[in-house]
């Protein structure tokens, strides 16, 4: 409650200003004010009243007559920063915490004018004059300013961010007699404030500009909010994107384990999941993703909206598919290449006269067959050609290039065909080192390859093998390895192969067509 105390006199003017300055501190902290005007016959000498709070404020009982006597006393137990300067702007009195505002104890009306800070500032640390001071204009145009940011510097440089309230204080006749001023200390609430916006404006930047796609969506799955790299990722717009269904360009074989998950986590089921899945991009191209699905809820744990984080892994899902199919591959290369040895082995074994010829012709077809294993790496087992095949098996009788001519179209053989080929070459150079025309100094051997169109318009290829000058040839007694090879190998690659032991020189001929298994013409 307030007390009414009646003024008379000399202290009307000051009381004017008091109720005034009581009724805006008052209003400042929520406090009720009340006045009360008691005519006593002229109406000139109206009473006025000041208001007084009764109870413990501050100050003790004791000290209402000070308080009585002196209005003002108000502002020293006042909760808020406050001053009051006269009508030239003469600091007259301000209570503790402007003191430790300001960070000093100015005297009153000895040369502080427009309040007690040392310098003041703009909320945008522009400095402002003594003269352009708030409290200044105030006091010339008798008009209030209410909540105005202002920056105070102490005088050890440290500074103060403050609102300022200014009320300008009027005699009975309406004259500017002073002005109060009230501050509020927002330093703090501006630093958390700023640091607030800094964060916002952080995670703004990272959500727009991160390097995988974030997503907001509702409990429907309906997407609320999408950065550009979600945009980028799926081919749509933002436009396009917002008030959709995640599970609208979910590949349909996905849809159904990733919309049960969604609605669990939306029923409060599950905090979250982590899938890898499908998704039909607007160009109609099925990539892989990765999502990374989150919860926001409100205080009361209402399901607000589902943070996911998509990653595009459609390289990662690629290269674990080429790794699956490379092994595959291999197991079956290895598997082969088993099979090839054994086979080279048994065969071997069964023409040897002893076991020292079989360490010897094995180990030859070995490294035979190892050559064209290198050739073929060092084109990631894509195939091989034809004359690098040829050379290869060649290279160990290089003589003079009269006696050895090698000549034919670019071919591109397949890694099965020059696996089989490889063989028959290495047959045949190793029977013409032996019992051949390399096996004597007038021998020469030709082996030339073209390629041809058949009577229906397909690719062909021939390939021809003749040897001249050498010992004269006779049919063997028996078929060997070597004939039981060329028969084989280009059954395998869907050709026709002629060995003839004519008595010039040996002659071997293949014909067949370019596609299918045997290769490519380049």
């Amino acid at each position: 409650m307030f007390r009414l105390h009646i003024l008379h006199g000399a202290a009307c003017a000051q009381a004017t200003a008091g109720v005034r300055l009581l009724r805006y501190l008052a209003t400042r902290v929520g406090y009720r004010y009340g006045r009360e005007v008691v005519a006593k016959g002229n109406p000139e000498t109206l009473d006025m009243v000041a208001v007084g709070r009764t109870g413990r404020i501050g100050a003790p009982e004791a000290d209402h007559a000070k308080r009585d006597s002196d209005p003002w006393a108000m502002i020293d137990v006042f909760p808020l920063p406050a001053f009051i300067c006269g009508p030239d702007g003469a600091l007259l009195r301000y209570n503790k915490r402007a003191e430790e505002m300001w960070g000093l104890a100015p005297e009153t009306g000895k040369g502080h004018r427009f309040g007690g800070a040392y310098r003041l500032y703009n909320a945008d640390d522009t400095p402002i004059p003594t003269k352009d001071r708030p409290v200044a204009q105030v006091l010339r145009t008798g008009t209030g300013i209410r909540d105005l940011e202002l920056v105070i510097e102490r005088r050890d440089g440290s500074r103060v961010r403050v609102l300022a309230s200014i009320e300008p204080l009027f005699d009975e006749n309406g004259a500017i007699v002073g002005a109060v001023n009230c501050m509020q200390d927002i330093t703090m609430a501006r630093r958390v404030e700023n640091a607030w916006r800094e964060s916002v404006q952080r995670l703004a930047a990272t959500y727009a500009h991160a390097a995988i796609g974030i997503t907001e969506v509702d409990e429907d799955g309906r997407l609320l909010r999408v950065n550009e790299t979600t945009c980028a990722i799926t081919g749509y717009s933002r436009e396009e994107l917002l008030g959709s269904s995640i599970f609208d360009i979910t590949h349909p074989d996905d849809r159904d384990w990733d919309r049960d998950n969604h609605h669990r986590q939306a029923a409060g089921q599950a905090e979250g999941y982590v899938v890898e899945k499908r998704l039909i991009r607007k160009d109609g191209r099925v990539i892989w993703i990765d999502v990374r699905s989150s919860t926001v809820r409100d205080a009361a744990g209402r399901f607000l909206y589902g943070v996911r984080v998509v990653h595009d892994i459609t390289d990662r899902k690629e290269a674990e598919q080429r790794q699956k199919l490379l092994l595959d591959e291999l197991n079956h290369r290895v598997k082969n290449t088993l099979a090839t040895v054994q086979s080279l082995a048994t065969q071997t074994l069964r023409g040897a006269g002893s076991p020292e010829q079989f360490r010897r012709t094995f180990e030859a077809r070995i490294v035979a067959l190892s050559k064209t294993h290198d050739l073929l790496t060092t084109r990631n087992w894509q195939g091989a050609e034809l004359e690098e095949i040829v050379a290869e098996q060649l290279k160990p009788y290089a003589m003079d290039p009269a006696r050895l001519v090698l000549e034919g179209d670019a071919v591109a053989l397949t890694p099965r065909a020059a696996l089989a080929l490889s063989m028959v070459f290495h047959e045949l150079a190793t029977n013409a080192a032996k019992y051949g025309a390399l096996s004597s100094s007038e021998g020469r051997a030709r082996v030339s390859w073209k390629s041809y169109r058949g009577e229906n318009g397909e690719r062909r290829f021939k390939f021809k093998w003749e040897e001249t000058g050498g010992p004269r040839v006779a049919p063997p007694l028996r078929s060997g390895f070597g004939t039981l090879l060329m028969n084989r190998a280009f059954a395998d690659v869907e050709g026709q192969s002629r060995l003839v032991h004519a008595p010039e020189g040996l002659r071997f001929r293949i014909d067949a067509p370019m596609s299918g298994r045997l290769g490519r013409l380049q």
